[in-house]
């Protein structure tokens, strides 16, 4: 049995014993219960999880319940794509949660809109010490705190060993070579192709980047029509249409299952995706008889260098909750240590907790290193609070073009139009 493997099994053993580790770790039921049975609390609590990670949230209830019986998680799951227009309407009819798992890029409009509580810093002081900067950056606005970070991720090269041995091949490291290597791997007689092309407007970042783009200008104004921006769409037209390097299909913007099982059974040999993708990704045909062929590098830098977007989960509390204090033992307590370390083992997201990267369990991790790098070594870029309403527009924009739909200036032209429409 190879080394990757047993690590591998080691975690799922310890996944086996979590509920158990929950309670005897962090979890002590003897103090910092909320009182007397009279002041029993029920908190609503709107959770975007899904799969493996959703998977994790009976066993934390359980034991947050051993350690506040007073208070009870009802918990609702909430479609990621549709949670936050959904909050921000349920704030508005007096509906909303006492919490919500919230993105990154939602923080800025619930903020404007007066729908969080702000976290004093005086109220997470132990939290603060050990919180990665980075996911402390993106919950704070205008020097204040308004969430509790979970998690943060960002997107890496998966690649199958085994194809680029075939081919005698070196991984590629910038983008000309990724798109030779795309080309060497393509053998459409087989059904073999070298990438799979997600037309995401999150997972377009890494080649608009990479050619020197920003979303935004140093004074905060939408600059996607740009030279970097019809350079990487036409990058990406160049692996489709003329190196014909993806496999056929209509483009739409349901496409990431299809990509993940494209690239596990080995009909695909490379792609971009995140930490959360690797246990499904050795579960498949093409790594579960041999992990080791599961490739995971950083990103083909351009002539601008390398980028990788970077996401960020939080745990926020509602301006409109009742219940404050109890709402927020629950958002401190899925910050403890135990609970970011065993949420990372299940779904690969990387903690927002610092202390947690020099777990034995994560350090000695085949994959999770080249994430860390890779977060590192990005390009930085130009924020803008309101960075999340782009992704959709611009995902439909790259759909129409990969289609030939759409020229690649008319939708970068729709992108800026549509932008100026409804932000002023």
């Amino acid at each position: 049995m190879d080394r990757a493997l047993k690590n591998i099994l080691k975690i799922f053993s310890i996944l086996a014993l979590f509920s158990l580790a929950l309670v005897s770790g962090c979890c002590d039921s003897s103090s910092n219960t909320t009182g007397s049975s009279s002041d029993k609390v029920v908190l609503e609590f709107w959770n975007t999880m899904e799969g493996r990670e959703a998977a994790v949230m009976p066993d934390v209830f359980k034991a947050f319940k051993q350690k506040y019986p007073n208070i009870t998680i009802n918990e609702t799951t909430v479609d990621f794509y549709e949670a936050k227009e959904k909050y921000i309407k349920a704030v508005s009819e007096g509906k909303a949660p006492d919490l919500i798992r919230t993105d990154r890029f939602w923080l800025a409009s619930f903020v404007s809109k007066g729908l969080l509580s702000e976290i004093k810093e005086s109220e997470i002081t132990e939290e603060l010490s050990d919180m990665v900067p980075v996911a402390r950056d993106f919950v704070t606005l205008d020097k204040k705190i308004w969430a509790i970070p979970l998690s943060v991720d960002s997107l890496a090269m998966f690649y199958n060993k085994a194809h680029f041995r075939e081919k005698s091949l070196p991984i590629p490291t910038n983008l000309d070579d990724f798109s030779k290597a795309c080309k060497a791997l393509t053998d459409p007689a087989n059904n073999r192709y070298g990438f799979f092309i997600y037309p995401n407007g999150w997972y377009f970042e890494p080649f608009f980047f990479a050619f020197g783009g920003q979303y935004f200008d140093a004074d905060g104004k939408l600059y996607i029509k740009s030279d970097a921006g019809r350079k990487a769409l036409e990058y990406l037209l160049h692996i489709k249409a003329e190196i014909k390097a993806v496999p056929p299909m209509p483009y739409t913007n349901k496409l990431y299952r299809t990509m993940i099982e494209s690239f596990s059974s080995g009909q695909t040999s490379i792609i971009f995706t995140g930490p959360w993708a690797i246990r499904d990704i050795i579960a498949g045909s093409a790594f579960k008889d041999n992990n080791l062929n599961l490739g995971v590098g950083e990103i083909p830098r351009g002539p601008s260098g390398t980028f990788s977007p970077i996401g960020c989960q939080s745990i926020a509390i509602s301006s409109s909750t009742k219940n404050r204090d109890a709402a927020l033992k629950f958002a401190k307590f899925m910050f403890d240590y135990d609970i970011q370390k065993n949420f990372t083992m299940a779904n690969y997201g990387l903690p927002a907790r610092r202390k947690v990267f020099a777990a034995p369990e994560l350090k000695q991790d085949p994959y999770l290193q080249t994430f860390i790098k890779q977060l590192q070594m990005s390009c930085k870029a130009y924020t803008h609070p309101e960075q999340g309403d782009i992704y959709a527009p611009l995902g439909d924009k790259i759909i129409k073009v990969l289609n030939g739909d759409l020229t690649i200036e008319y939708a970068l032209t729709d992108v800026e139009t549509e932008w100026k429409a409804t932000h002023h």
